[in-house]
């Protein structure tokens, strides 16, 4: 039931000796514990019966010493449960954070932002306070049982029976219930993921809901998720919640039972006296007490189980792109940028292991170096996916791309990734400032190649128009600039990285066609004979570049420039005319037949 908790004992090998040490501290003030209760024993036997009143006062010092020294080694073991479980979620956090970095696009499609988000702060959580209780009371507890059984059976043997019946009863209701609070627990966290996932997303997209009225709906909605998160962790805080309670009642009762068959033993004077009957007493709130305290383990260690599981899901997790153990690494001053697919077929990959349906079918395509190459289709053509496979975002199902002839699946990313640079559809910043949003993939670039960059993304203007110009604060996701802005220092640190492959992946869709044209005269000079990819939903932004393919249904169906295309392709000439305007290609077959 705690495989995947007990997995993580395993960063323990280096701070094994002060583990050893937090149970030795355990045991010693469980012993103490039991030192006092069985000196009771002998307080009232030879001390107030007897009226000694130095054997009071010397087993009264004897059951103070013990005291002491129980709670300095419980306090011992509580700063080494607090060292382990802080200890541990650092290196949860630290050891996750660094194996999401490793994996790609294809991991991320498997695992929500809002889901990893739960793993690395409430999965965390869980996982310390499992660690920290077990490493005070795990040990504590069966080993108070072993002890005040054996002690029972030397000292009140007629009463072992009573002790045996309250523990049967106690781990039989205990069993009874744990199992529903693993399951309830494990419900609980995939509920949170839910909430999250809403959460996040209302959130990014308030605006939205602001815009369109929604705000009740989306209250709604949340207020669904909640409910469903509220009743798996209600159905478990009610089965914790309960254990207490019940395990006091049935301590009392025993109590009452064994001063009730004791006490009958006592004045009929059958081989017990009151010093017998009260440690007996005394032991079996020893008895109960520890599984009280297993009662409280328990729930956290499922809760941690359920955690840890969800922890190992994503650790487990292999990166859908890997690099060979013998790979090919590019000189990247020297590559041509000559990008061939070779009968490329594309399929993303579901979290089951299975296939949809084939994102790109059959792709044959050649680009020589220093070409810019426009794709244009309609939305979910292929564009995208067909680009994201030359940095190997995503690998291809069949086929082959090769870069200067080299199979990109024989080059390591991080070379592969300095000599395709891209920029994403989505202008994403960083919190920082401008300066290192621009640096952001070559922090150490000469400041004069960063500033030719933002002139040839046309965002030099108004970075020095802003009061602190290169050091201007960016906000998170860079939502401070406006959509044209965010692209432009997109491409801006794109084109600072300096690759010999440039992807633009529909990357000045926010700009109007003054600035884009600008754009695209001011790239090719600064990049210096770079193979250039433009992915665009507008003629505009193709219609000047050396190749124009265009997708429908991840298939090619037509290449060529704009003039070829615009006398062969149909489609071409259908997307040509509805974008800039009704009847633009009327009489085109009169002059072709001139």
């Amino acid at each position: 039931m705690i495989k995947s908790l007990r997995r993580t004992l395993g960063m323990y090998r280096k701070y094994r000796a002060r583990l050893i040490i937090s149970q030795v501290l355990v045991l010693i003030s469980a012993a103490a514990v039991i030192g006092v209760a069985s000196l009771n024993q002998k307080l009232i036997n030879q001390g107030i019966e007897a009226g000694d009143v130095r054997t009071i006062l010397g087993t009264g010092l004897t059951m103070l010493v013990l005291a002491i020294v129980s709670g300095i080694c419980l306090a011992g073991t509580a700063y080494l449960a607090v060292f382990f479980s802080q200890g541990t979620g650092y290196y949860i956090r630290s050891r996750l954070y660094q194996k999401i970095q490793t994996f790609s696009f294809g991991n991320y499609d498997q695992f929500r932002t809002s889901d990893i988000l739960v793993r690395l702060n409430a999965d965390v959580v869980n996982i310390q306070n499992a660690l920290l209780y077990m490493t005070l009371l795990l040990l504590y507890a069966p080993f108070m049982l072993l002890v005040t059984f054996i002690l029972t059976i030397i000292n009140t043997p007629s009463l072992i029976w009573v002790l045996v019946l309250v523990t049967a009863i106690v781990l039989g209701l205990m069993v009874l219930l744990i199992p529903q609070v693993f399951r309830a627990y494990d419900n609980r966290q995939h509920r949170l993921d839910d909430l999250n996932s809403t959460m996040q997303e209302n959130l990014a997209g308030v605006r939205v809901v602001k815009a369109f009225v929604r705000e009740d709906y989306e209250v709604k909605r949340f207020a669904q998720r909640a409910d469903a998160l509220r009743q798996p962790a209600y159905a478990a805080a009610v089965r914790v919640g309960f254990l207490a309670p019940m395990l006091t009642g049935i301590t009392q009762l025993g109590i009452i039972f064994s001063i009730w068959i004791g006490g009958q033993q006592v004045l009929s004077n059958a081989g017990i006296n009151v010093g017998e009957l009260v440690t007996f007493t005394q032991y079996l709130s020893l008895v109960v007490a520890p599984l009280a305290m297993l009662a409280i383990v328990f729930p956290f260690m499922l809760r941690g189980d359920a955690s840890a599981q969800r922890i190992f899901e994503v650790y487990d997790d292999q990166p859908r792109v890997q690099d060979k153990e013998e790979s090919s690494t590019l000189d990247v001053e020297k590559v041509g940028g000559r990008i061939v697919f070779e009968n490329v077929s594309f399929a993303f990959q579901r979290g089951d292991g299975q296939y949809n349906p084939p994102a790109l079918k059959n792709i044959d395509l050649t680009i020589e170096p220093g070409q810019r190459v426009g794709f244009l289709g309609a939305t979910g053509a292929g564009k995208s996916a067909l680009v994201n496979l030359i940095p190997r975002f995503y690998d291809v199902t069949e086929g082959r791309i090769t870069i200067d002839g080299v199979d990109v699946r024989d080059i390591p990313q991080e070379n592969l990734r300095q000599v395709v640079g891209i920029v994403l559809q989505e202008a994403l910043l960083f919190q920082g400032n401008v300066h290192f949003n621009l640096k952001f993939g070559k922090p150490d670039i000469d400041d004069e190649v960063m500033i030719g960059a933002s002139k040839a993304a046309d965002a030099y203007g108004f970075i020095m128009n802003l009061p602190e110009k290169w050091d201007a604060p960016v906000a998170r996701r860079g939502y401070n600039f406006s959509g044209g802005q965010r692209q432009r220092l997109s491409m801006s640190r794109a084109l600072t990285t300096q690759p010999r492959v440039l992807i633009l992946d529909d990357s000045t869709s926010a700009l109007d066609a003054s600035t884009e044209g600008r754009v695209q005269d001011a790239i090719p000079g600064f990049t210096d004979n770079v193979t250039t990819l433009y992915v665009a939903q507008r003629i505009s932004a193709v219609i000047d570049l050396d190749k124009i393919v265009l997708l429908e249904n991840g298939e090619i169906v037509a290449e060529g420039n704009h003039e070829e295309l615009l006398q062969s392709s149909p489609l071409y000439q259908e997307i040509y005319e509805s974008q800039l305007g009704s009847g633009i290609t009327a009489g085109l077959e009169v002059e072709v037949a001139k």
